[in-house]
């Protein structure tokens, strides 16, 4: 099948439908862009470089939805049945990648989940210690604040 696309003076002709080859070839190098993506991420992450992290989630999630559309036209295509036979070490190769995609996902998800921890912790420890202090301040006659050791009251009068 062929389609023709008008320009503003010639006209070009262009496959509707590319070779399965082409699909994996394109599939094959957008995973490669999510590992490096993903990579990316894990430095960013781990470096502490949050300010980075929105603008590399965008990146992935473009690059998810490019395999996403990619891996529909596959499944869609007239000769998808060779996938299973001519192009299954090809298949295979490109679900190993994707497999270790997921797995760096999974670190960095796992990552994510320990360095949120840690700042509640922080948090915790800071509030706690500016609660400690808080209890033992008092307020001279002019309104400033005076740190003041814990109080003692003698009961034995």
């Amino acid at each position: 099948m062929v389609m023709t696309r008008r320009s503003m003076h010639k006209t070009k002709t262009v496959p509707a439908i590319r070779s399965l080859r082409d699909y994996l070839d394109e599939q094959d190098q957008l995973l490669d862009t999510v590992m490096r993506v993903l990579n990316k991420e894990y430095k960013a992450i781990k470096e502490r470089r949050l300010a980075e992290l929105d603008a590399i989630s965008e990146e992935k999630s473009s690059c998810m939805l490019k395999l996403q559309a990619n891996d529909q036209r596959l499944k869609l295509h007239p000769q998808a049945d060779l996938l299973k036979t001519e192009f299954l070490p090809r298949v295979n190769a490109i679900k190993a990648k994707l497999t270790q995609c997921k797995q760096q996902n999974e670190v960095n998800g796992k990552l994510i989940s320990l360095a949120m921890a840690s700042n509640r912790r922080l948090s915790a420890v800071l509030m706690n210690a500016r609660d400690k202090m808080s209890k033992n301040m008092t307020y001279t006659d002019k309104g400033n604040t005076v740190a003041t050791g814990p109080l003692r009251v003698n009961t034995n009068v």
